[in-house]
């Protein structure tokens, strides 16, 4: 499970959400974002804040800043709050066993990775020890040096990579919606890039939908759903259909 950046301070859904699937013995992996708090934080510290297609351009100090918010406190957070529910969290990230490695996104955007390679021993274990890993997202490129990952893309490359049943991000939005406004209930990847193209996929949107493609085509079920939905991971997981669905044969 994806838990978007702009839920995860404020909404108990999606953390509930997670105490049911561990209860009910199902092995769950949670990726958080947590860019508002990462932009909030640096603010404070007066560096600017700029996107290119939905990702952060990072610089050194903010990259500094992304890692201490999102390893740290968003983190260690969620983690406390999942305790309190119950669930055995082990907050992690992706630097940590060397999880997540990554290649250097685009030189405008700076210190940003995408996701070449997922080491997910360190998941399995935990799994396998009925824990419920945490994982922030941040990566390390060939040399050592710690990159800036966008959440979606660090939980879609995770997903395809231990083979998960289902990728589920549970956002503040019901879904993708088309361009008269309602919410598209399977998206597949020719018209994925045709409402990027004409925009109306776009922002925040974008990895979403790139990540949710990426484990797709490993035969994971993937969705973008509402935290308000409570009942839309078990729908999923029942193969009904909830939020925007992408498939593996789509």
């Amino acid at each position: 499970m994806k838990i978007g950046g702009s839920i995860a301070g404020e909404d108990d859904a999606a953390l509930d959400m997670i105490a049911a699937l561990h209860d009910s013995g199902r092995p769950v992996v949670a990726v958080h974002g947590g860019g508002p708090l990462v932009g909030e934080w640096a603010t404070r510290l007066g560096l600017e804040t700029r996107f290119e297609r939905g990702l952060r351009v990072t610089d050194e100090p903010t990259r500094d800043v992304a890692l201490a918010v999102l390893a740290g406190l968003v983190n260690k957070t969620l983690v406390a709050r999942l305790i309190a529910k119950g669930v055995p969290a082990t907050g992690i990230s992706g630097v940590d066993g060397g999880m997540l490695r990554a290649e250097r996104e685009d030189v405008a955007l700076g210190l940003v990775g995408r996701v070449a390679m997922v080491d997910s021993s360190l998941l399995e274990e935990l799994l396998g020890a009925l824990r419920v890993p945490v994982v922030a997202p941040a990566a390390l490129d060939t040399d050592g040096t710690i990159l800036n990952v966008n959440g979606d893309t660090a939980a879609g490359a995770i997903a395809a990579s231990i083979a998960a049943r289902l990728l589920a991000f549970i956002t503040d939005v019901p879904g993708v919606r088309g361009k008269d406004g309602r919410v598209i209930a399977r998206l597949d990847r020719e018209t994925a890039k045709a409402l990027v193209e004409d925009g109306t996929i776009e922002g925040g949107m974008l990895p979403k939908v790139e990540a949710c493609l990426v484990a797709a085509a490993t035969g994971c079920r993937a969705a973008i759903v509402s935290a308000r939905d409570i009942d839309a991971v078990e729908a999923l997981l029942a193969g009904e259909l909830a939020g925007t669905v992408f498939e593996a044969a789509a």
